[in-house]
């Protein structure tokens, strides 16, 4: 494990642990909680903080029962601290002021008030969102464009991203993504990164379900942070399985169009996968036809020429209003955006979830983007 993402890792767990130790003196300044009681609760809470370390744990024993039942408590779990949190604390902030309108106030009805609403809310919020990741929508994009493109000049892509088969999505979890997939009828497939999350065994059966869709012009993927952290050797095995051409730094010519692929910046960090000058020289040079820039992270690189870039790893926020930090590292987290004449950029909402099965105000999607040029 690297330098950075130790320091990731504890960063997380600090902050997770603050969180949750929230919630924690809360409940206990409104239950009155002492003695075994205390004890209990304290234990359980440090449990549910380090809950996403016991997975990775379990999953590195091939514990994969044990892995699964832990994330799926420790995460559900995660997505309710942190909704009480934000509900919590902005209802806090609320009681204050209205004691400063009305000191006459209960003090303490309002606090156990603002307690019980925030629990109630959150738990509400956990399971429409919980719902709510299960149902794929379908994201249509018509761009038109003055290049030649085969037979009617019509040239359908279909993107998926940020799908994270693992501990939770896998098996069953896959078929409404690939339903999905298959009724878009795709010419051309592409995967933004993270496909994969995760150490399991017996992951390639998933693959085999992406290996049976079809597509007229090809299958081409990207890497994402995730499939790094999966492990390298495994997630090329995966991604190669499921019947994608893997793009690491690399050209691909189809259906008339070019398609560049870039690896993840986190192979770079790593030494996993170095720059290749040429490929940067390749991307930078104008090219004839339709350019498509497969990248997993929404960075922009400057110099860069290409028509449409289609991006992820932001999930568009997947928790309200986790959205808004997002929105501090990438300015941009969902949707189509221009960034100068004939050269858009376009970031999914992801298709799966990372954590928490649960999305709240940023529902999955694949996106189906019709190019419409000439015949």
């Amino acid at each position: 494990m690297g330098t950075k993402m130790i320091l990731f890792l504890l960063t997380f767990l600090f902050l997770y642990g603050g969180i949750n130790f929230y919630f924690f003196f809360r409940a206990r300044s409104v239950l009155h909680f002492t003695g075994l009681l205390q004890g209990l609760a304290l234990i359980l809470i440090l449990l549910l903080i380090i809950a996403p370390v016991l997975v990775r744990v379990a999953e590195s024993f091939h514990l994969e029962p044990l892995a699964r039942t832990i994330a799926c408590i420790g995460y559900i779990w995660m997505a309710f601290v942190f909704f009480f949190f934000f509900l919590s604390v902005s209802l806090e902030l609320i009681r204050a002021l209205h004691k400063l309108i009305d000191p006459s106030a209960s003090v303490v009805t309002l606090k156990t008030a603002s307690f019980w609403l925030s629990v109630i809310l959150s738990f509400v919020l956990v399971v429409y969102g919980y719902i709510d990741a299960g149902r794929i929508r379908v994201k249509h994009l018509e761009i038109k464009t003055q290049q030649v493109l085969p037979e009617n000049g019509k040239l359908r892509i279909v993107q998926i991203s940020d799908v994270h088969v693992g501990i939770i999505i896998r098996g069953d979890s896959l078929t409404p993504i690939l339903e999905a997939v298959k009724q878009a009828n795709p010419d051309i497939l592409v995967s933004t990164g993270d496909l994969l999350d995760g150490e399991l065994d017996n992951i390639m059966q998933d693959a085999t379900q992406f290996a049976a869709i079809q597509a007229r012009y090809g299958k081409f993927a990207v890497l994402g942070n995730h499939e790094y952290y999966a492990g390298l050797d495994r997630s090329l095995a995966f991604t190669k399985a499921a019947g994608f051409d893997l793009l690491r730094d690399d050209v691909r010519h189809a259906a008339g169009i070019t398609i560049f692929g870039e690896d993840d910046i986190t192979g770079r960090r790593s030494g996993n996968a170095p720059e290749k000058e040429s490929f940067k020289k390749a991307l930078s040079e104008k090219h004839n036809g339709f350019v498509l820039l497969l990248k997993h992270q929404p960075h922009i690189q400057r110099g860069a020429n290409f028509n449409l870039q289609l991006s992820g790893h932001t999930h568009g926020g997947q928790l309200f209003p986790f959205g808004l930090l997002v929105k501090i590292y990438f300015p941009k987290i969902y949707g189509l955006h221009k960034l100068g004449e004939n050269k858009l950029l376009y970031i999914s909402r992801g298709t799966g979830t990372w954590g928490p099965p649960v999305r709240v105000f940023a529902p999955p999607e694949i996106t189906v983007i019709d190019l419409i040029g000439k015949k």
